[in-house]
């Protein structure tokens, strides 16, 4: 609810259009989720926020957790097993939501992330919607700066691709992740959709010349460790000439220990922390950097190009990008960061490009055409009924 990171930012905007398209939809989670529980002020906050929509909640409990584990384990030796395995359910476990899927035979199961479908307590239907954010396991590797090869990433790449093999269509945030999706699954429909909409009006290009910039460089991350990492990284290994640029860092980043001793010896560099209101830095901003590592496409890049902002990002951040950001997104390069920053004309032409780029951005995608498709099993709509919870 807070956006926190851009899985976040994800989810809340796939939320949001559900909301938009459907006539009908409910929201299932866990009450007790183990980094973003549940609290009263965010349950009368979603009604605040989606009036339309229900939501139901359920306790997960220890069998709950441990059957996970389990169904995690056996679909990676037994792949060909895992509709059974993904059927398997604690008795008594979350009621509300057996009761959701007794009571809504007709309605699409729509989950975030592969990992959803053994979290949830049994699914013994088809007609099942993955939106994956990312490849799971290849941005396992690159946090654990493991091999492709090794025995733990194999099991963790068999296990994702035999859950997404398992769901009747895939939703991919890049076009290079949609492209791998379609090469190595062999039943799903694959959807790449890389921004949920609506878009928004931007302020870019409107400043002057001679703007009153607060910041050169925004940097919005979480403490995800390849954020941290790049950063760091950037920081250390460009600091002869990048001591130079006022940075401003936003989100809980700014909260990890390394990240805040380096900021402490350099007063070019100032920790904002968790922003509510992220547009008035990006106002204050020059452009923004992503200088990191990882897969899919990177929530902190369209959202500085939704604020008018170009940004200069490593080439693992532009590997997630649709072709045509050429004016808007540069190389994280001394040479294009001086000349822009350097040259106000350039800055602002930049500016423009990534306004326009982000209004061709959020036209792009499959996005008509998953709305068909989610219509069309059984001619039914994400539909489901406005329920009471049930008490477990």
């Amino acid at each position: 609810m807070r956006r926190e990171n851009g899985a976040h930012a994800r989810a809340s905007s796939f939320v949001d259009f559900l909301i938009r398209t459907f006539d009908r939809v409910i929201v299932y989670s866990y009450l007790n989720h183990p980094t973003c529980p549940w609290s009263h002020h965010l349950i009368e906050s979603f009604k605040a926020l989606y009036p339309t929509a229900s939501l139901v909640l359920d306790e997960s409990t220890q069998p709950m957790k441990v059957l996970t584990r389990f169904k995690n384990f056996a679909i990676a030796l037994f792949p060909s097993m895992t509709r059974l395995i993904l059927a398997l359910r604690a008795p008594g476990a979350a009621p509300n939501y057996r009761h959701l899927i007794k009571t809504e035979p007709g309605a699409l199961l729509v989950i975030n992330y592969a990992d959803g479908l053994t979290q949830l307590n049994g699914i013994d239907r088809n007609d099942i919607v993955v939106e994956t954010h990312d490849v799971k396991f290849a941005n396992y590797n690159k946090q654990t700066k493991s091999k492709a090869s090794s025995l733990r990433s194999i099991q963790k790449f068999r296990g994702e691709l035999a859950l997404l093999d398992a769901a009747g269509a895939i939703i991919a945030i890049s076009p290079m992740e949609a492209s791998f999706f379609r090469m190595m699954l062999t039943d799903a429909e694959i959807f790449y959709i890389p921004h949920f909409g609506p878009s928004y009006a931007s302020a870019a290009g409107e400043d002057g010349i001679d703007a009153p910039y607060k910041y050169d460089l925004v940097f919005v991350g979480s403490d995800n460790i390849l954020n941290v990492d790049g950063l760091l990284r950037f920081w250390r290994e460009e600091h002869a000439w990048v001591h130079k640029f006022r940075f401003a860092i936003c989100g809980k980043v700014c909260e990890h220990p390394a990240v805040s001793a380096y900021a402490a010896l350099h007063q070019n560099i100032s920790l904002l922390g968790f922003v509510d209101d992220i547009s008035r830095v990006y106002a204050g901003s020059e452009a923004a950097v992503s200088p990191v590592d990882g897969t899919g496409l990177k929530i902190k890049i369209i959202d500085a190009l939704a604020h008018g902002r170009p940004v200069f990002a490593s080439p693992q951040s532009l590997d997630g990008l649709p072709v045509g950001y050429e004016g808007s997104v540069f190389p994280i390069d001394r040479r294009y960061i001086e000349q822009i920053l350097g040259d106000p004309p350039a800055r602002q032409a930049a500016q423009r490009a990534a306004a326009m780029y982000y209004s061709r951005f959020c036209e792009i995608g499959d996005t008509e055409r998953f709305t068909h498709y989610a219509r069309a099993p059984a001619d039914y709509p994400i539909n489901v009924t406005s329920l009471d919870p049930v008490k477990p």
